[in-house]
């Protein structure tokens, strides 16, 4: 996340605040926050990248400064956003990545997925034929099991502009910003071609219209229009979307990927794989073996594997640094215990249980394309 949007999230609650005093008749107060509103765009405009972006919060801060001199005329009757606005929020989703597909280890079946849609969407075929690629990609499986990882290495492995479309950036608490926060993302996205729009946790924002919970039709339907669109597209843009709860999706919207496949838990290699990435290749040493350790974490995600080690590595100091002042400058470094290990690995307990996993499963027995 870029730290301008750090100050967006901030502008956002006290613009709520400030439209409650408006309302209440409370001018000084509205008056304060105004300021504050102000001061924070002008924070927010000395960490942007872009030059457009530091021009644009340099427009907002005067303008808030002007409001905060007669907030009597102001009285804000829904979203504050404009066409500009959006595209900020779009533009602030994106990422640089120099992974790879060597970065992510294990999952070779779902990574050879991967390779071959992305392959198929950015070749040309030697022979005048009418290929229709995969362009869209659901991922599907328990948190934690890299599935923003193999967005990013898909990304890069094509070098396409990767679009980190965190929900709580789209969703708003302004009726009409989510479908104009969607429209600018696609419409930048297809600027910046090839790109690549990854949707975490897109339950969020498609949840099942039989729930009754859906966060606005608007939305929904402008995520479809703009799945169906991007096709015809001479622009190459890549859309692919993460959910732990798959079976909470609208059906419309899982009919639209092409592919839908299931990410797990790491298998016994791919964990033994984890341990040696967060220990061995940072120059930790370790009493004992990895395989020992792969087999205690059975049912462990990569991300809670990833704790575990980053445990143990602060046992060791703990250990070695007893007396931790803040005058101290080093750290002494030694050989992790395996106790030390074993007690990150209990401190640490599996967030999956075998009921989900076997959910998940018959998911993608119903659903599951690759």
């Amino acid at each position: 996340m870029s730290l301008d949007f750090l100050y967006l999230d901030q502008i956002k609650t006290l613009e709520s605040q400030a439209e409650s005093y408006l309302r209440s008749g409370d001018q000084e107060n509205a008056r304060k926050t105004f300021e504050k509103i102000a001061m924070l765009y002008e924070k927010a405009s000395s960490v942007a990248k872009s030059p457009s972006t530091r021009d644009l919060y340099m427009r907002k801060a005067r303008e808030y400064r002007e409001k905060s001199l007669s907030p009597r005329k102001v009285l804000k009757e829904g979203s504050q956003g404009d066409e500009t606005d959006y595209r900020v929020i779009a533009e602030s989703m994106i990422e640089r990545t120099d992974l790879s597909w060597d970065d992510v280890v294990g999952l070779e079946d779902v990574k050879e997925v991967l390779r071959r849609a992305v392959f198929m969407a950015r070749a040309k075929p030697d022979k005048p034929v009418k290929l229709d690629p995969p362009r869209s990609v659901l991922l599907f499986g328990p948190p934690g099991t890299g599935k923003t990882l193999l967005a990013s290495v898909a990304s890069n492995s094509v070098s396409a502009t990767f679009f980190n479309a965190d929900v709580s950036k789209i969703l708003s608490k302004y009726v009409g910003d989510s479908p104009k926060t969607v429209d600018a993302l696609f419409s930048l996205a297809r600027e910046r071609a090839p790109s690549l729009i990854f949707f975490d946790e897109i339950d969020s924002i498609t949840v099942s219209r039989e729930e009754g919970q859906n966060v606005g039709t608007g939305l929904l339907q402008k995520l479809l229009v703009e799945m169906d669109g991007f096709r015809k597209s001479s622009s190459l843009v890549i859309i692919m979307a993460g959910t732990n709860r798959p079976w909470a999706l609208d059906e419309a919207v899982v009919n639209r990927f092409d592919y839908r496949i299931y990410v797990p838990p790491p298998d016994l290699e791919a964990r033994k794989g984890i341990f040696r990435l967060e220990l061995e290749k940072k120059g930790f040493e370790i009493e004992g073996d990895y395989d020992d350790l792969a087999r205690r974490t059975e049912g462990y995600t990569g991300r809670e594997i990833s704790h575990i080690c980053r445990k143990a590595v602060m046992f060791m100091i703990k250990r070695l640094n007893p007396d931790m002042r803040d005058e101290v400058k080093e750290i002494r470094i030694g050989k992790i215990k395996r106790d030390e290990l074993y007690r990150a690995i209990q401190d640490t307990r599996p967030s999956v249980s075998g009921e989900i996993l076997k959910k998940y499963q018959e998911w993608y027995e119903r659903y599951g394309s690759s």
